[in-house]
């Protein structure tokens, strides 16, 4: 065999050995990164008071193992806030896609949405954050049905994220409350996790933080759940824990496996799951029918108007500027005079405004020169009254701070293009 023909046996020699070295390679890593993720079961003692004597549930089984699920129903005549489960399976839910400016609500329907909520090992939401209960809550019938699932150990998460897969496609809409940044991204972390599929991220969610945030903003101090349900809603809670207790509890469990206190959880999150579909409704019914759904606060009453007037729906719009007038506070008072005069102005109500801002002007709480501007433009193009347009335009700038420079800009290039208006209307 000469020298060349022993360097090719040689170099193909080589060839394989490093092939087959880095196919090992692979498969060692890719068995590493299977051993990280995969969610082992925690042994401990075993335990005297485990969840399955303390929930109402069923052990469920699926191909990648068992979970433990409770449920519970609550009939049509469950009243939970201001209205019965039936009440607000039955409300015109037009309102969501405009509250939400998405198109994909428009047939958003209470029959076809599942309402979700999670509770979880942290806040964060990163990849080492679990969702050890995903609560879940449809109407069946004209009641309502809430079920959890939840991971008795760390080793279950497969086998509840396959329940709620299987259960995701058999509903065409999400309810929730912030799980669009939230619960939403969690789930989907945990199924990319977990090597599932799941449309969770597709489907049109109605989530109930922005519209609450539109209507109730500013009337309460804060828009949190638990302040809506007890300030807007009237409903409080027996016996329930925070929610900053829910992770350490859960970590309590996983080690000692006695559910005394986590079996607190399960009434922590069916409480929220109902006043998701309470504050539904509410949301649903205020919009659609002010006058039934009684508004309590002036701060509701001038948030509805806005969205009606920025819907386009002005008939509905006038009427709650009118009523927050009457009920709002000295501070708020100026800017529901502001939006109110606008709408007349708009809808060619010029008398009913011209009245406002003349009363606006002697107003003890008066914020801004606004009155004095829009009388200064009735005068002008209305009534072509330019010496009294001009004296309008001087007690607005007398009223407008320094640092005002545009709105000081704009009064003057008024006031000039009125004295040109005022000249030439003496020498005809």
């Amino acid at each position: 065999m000469d020298l060349k023909e022993r360097l090719r046996q040689l170099s193909s020699i080589s060839k394989l050995s490093i092939a087959s070295v880095e196919e090992g390679e692979e498969r060692n890593l890719r068995e590493r990164l299977d051993r990280l993720l995969r969610t082992e079961k925690v042994y401990r003692r075993r335990a005297l008071f485990p969840i399955e004597k303390l929930v109402q549930g069923e052990i469920l089984s699926a191909p990648e193992g068992e979970t433990f699920r409770a449920e519970e129903y609550f009939p049509p005549d469950y009243r939970y806030g201001e209205m019965t489960l039936a009440e607000i399976h039955h409300i015109p839910t037009y309102p969501a896609h405009l509250l939400l400016n998405d198109e994909r609500l428009k047939d958003f329907d209470f029959k076809k949405a599942l309402f979700l909520d999670t509770e979880t090992t942290g806040l964060s939401g990163g990849t080492g954050t679990f969702a050890f209960m995903v609560g879940l809550g449809f109407f069946r019938g004209d009641g309502f049905v809430v079920q959890q699932l939840f991971m008795r150990d760390y080793s279950e998460e497969r086998a509840s994220l396959s329940i709620l897969q299987d259960i995701l496609e058999s509903y065409q809409f999400l309810v929730t409350f912030n799980g669009r940044h939230y619960d939403i991204p969690l789930i989907e972390t945990r199924m990319i996790l977990s090597r599932k599929r799941s449309k969770i991220r597709e489907m049109p969610n109605f989530d109930l933080l922005y519209p609450s945030r539109k209507i109730w903003k500013g009337a309460y101090e804060n828009c949190r759940l638990v302040t809506l349900e007890s300030r807007l809603l009237g409903m409080e809670r027996e016996d329930d824990i925070p929610s900053e207790w829910i992770p350490s509890l859960y970590f309590d469990y996983i080690q000692t496996g006695d559910a005394r206190k986590i079996h607190r959880v399960f009434y922590h999150n069916r409480m929220d799951i109902l006043t998701m579909v309470a504050l539904a409704g509410r949301i649903h019914l205020v919009y659609h029918d002010p006058q039934a759904a009684r508004p309590r606060k002036g701060m509701e009453h001038f948030s509805l108007g806005r969205l009606f007037w920025d819907h386009g729906d002005r008939e509905k719009a006038i009427p709650c500027f009118e009523i927050a007038l009457k009920r709002c506070n000295d501070d708020l008072a100026w800017e529901v005079m502001k939006w109110l005069s606008m709408a007349f102005k708009k809808t060619g109500q010029g008398e009913k405004a011209h009245s406002l801002w003349h009363e606006m002007m002697e107003w003890p709480y008066r914020k801004d020169a606004y009155p004095y501007v829009e009388l200064a433009k009735y005068h002008e193009h209305r009534l072509k009254e330019f010496e009294k347009a001009i004296q309008y335009v001087d007690q607005a700038l007398a009223l407008t701070p320094s640092h005002r420079e545009r709105d000081i800009e704009l009064l003057l290039e008024r006031k000039k293009r009125l004295l040109k208006k005022k000249v030439g209307n003496e020498t005809r």
